[in-house]
């Protein structure tokens, strides 16, 4: 049975991700003057992609974190901040560990940023993905999330060469 339960900044703090999927592509953005889109293209083999990321990290404004746990081990987890100054909940960090995904845990950690961002009054949930994580892309799509930006130079100089741009999405909360 999975259990969800708020995490406490003396007993994370600094607790390592370990982010890494598998995708089949990425998207590009077609920029013509003040309209574009985005165009999915295919890598000729599905690419590994990792980094890792830590809880609570300081550049964070006042975060929450949730993880959920089996059998008394973490399996995923959740980091969000309401950005006050402009009401939105920005979601820092979603993991689902490797053999746990695909079982409705992210869609749970997903409705507790929703039930906190609610409960704060805030206007919506935001968050960032890269172009590349097509799996991440769907599965926040699924959940009721829109593209809202992009910036195709957060990373590197060398981002849409690296096919790893960043792409902002949003849920309406209100």
């Amino acid at each position: 049975m999975i259990e969800i339960k708020q995490l406490k900044r003396e007993d994370w703090e600094n607790y390592e991700l370990n982010f890494s999927y598998e995708t089949d592509g990425y998207y590009t953005f077609d920029v013509h003057e003040w309209d574009f889109k985005l165009i999915f293209h295919p890598y000729k083999t599905v690419m590994k992609k990792s980094f890792t990321d830590h809880l609570f990290g300081e550049w964070i404004e006042n975060p929450t974190v949730f993880g959920t746990f089996e059998d008394g081990n973490p399996v995923g987890f959740i980091e969000f901040s309401h950005e006050s100054w402009n009401n939105r909940l920005r979601i820092n960090n979603l993991l689902v560990c490797e053999g746990f995904r695909n079982q409705g845990i992210g869609s749970k950690l997903i409705k507790k940023a929703e039930e906190a961002g609610k409960n704060a009054g805030a206007r919506m949930l935001v968050l960032e993905t890269q172009t590349c994580n097509r799996n991440a892309i769907d599965f926040y799509i699924k959940t009721g999330f829109k593209p809202i930006g992009f910036d195709l130079f957060c990373y590197t100089d060398n981002d849409p060469d690296k096919t790893e741009v960043r792409l902002e999405m949003a849920k309406k909360l209100l």
